[in-house]
């Protein structure tokens, strides 16, 4: 992922505002984790992650005070929906209400599935406020023909809908993926 968003930085012409670095999240570099940055984004990285506190505050460091974050990680409610659409296993899907544990098929690795509410609560303990809650990919992921969405009709009809409802309840609830974006106070 490094490489490739490299490669676009030189492709732009925008390498001197690029600096890509590969870190443990949480155990930056000195010279990052000092609270310079205006933004910090955390996408697709606490399901991954043992322990969620540490992981998010240590991501937050380079956040300076009044900065904006934005996280976003696989919405634990989305599982069992996803589950029963997707691999039309309702067994699967039953169980999957009263787990937080799943695999990915892209990396074959351990997830633990967290809901809004839990990581909402940590981000407050970090020191984040006024904190707003999207969904990402509320139908795109329950549509099971996807070869339908690479038609460019299809396509920019389902960005329209996916739009229209990130924000908006019931869809961001049982989004295949939450985003949640905040103020750091300090």
């Amino acid at each position: 992922m490094l490489a490739a968003a490299t490669e676009r930085a030189v492709a732009r012409g925008v390498t001197e505002l690029i600096n890509c670095v590969e870190a443990d999240a949480t155990d930056l570099p000195r010279d990052l984790a000092n609270g310079q940055f205006d933004v910090v984004l955390c996408h697709n990285l606490l399901q991954y992650m043992d322990e969620v506190p540490g992981t998010l505050a240590s991501a937050l460091s380079p956040l300076k005070a009044g900065g904006l974050t934005s996280v976003m990680a696989i919405n634990r409610h989305s599982a069992p929906l996803n589950i029963a659409v997707r691999e039309m296993d309702p067994a699967a899907a039953l169980a999957a209400l009263d787990t937080d544990q799943a695999r990915t098929q892209m990396f074959n690795s351990a997830l633990t599935l967290h809901t809004v509410e839990e990581i909402i609560r940590t981000m407050r303990e970090a020191g984040c406020r006024d904190i707003a809650r999207y969904g990402i990919r509320s139908f795109c992921d329950y549509i099971t023909d996807d070869v339908r969405k690479h038609e460019p009709d299809f396509y920019e009809a389902l960005e329209r809908l996916e739009l229209a409802t990130t924000a908006r309840p019931p869809y961001m609830h049982t989004a295949r993926l939450f985003q949640l974006t905040a103020w750091k106070l300090s």
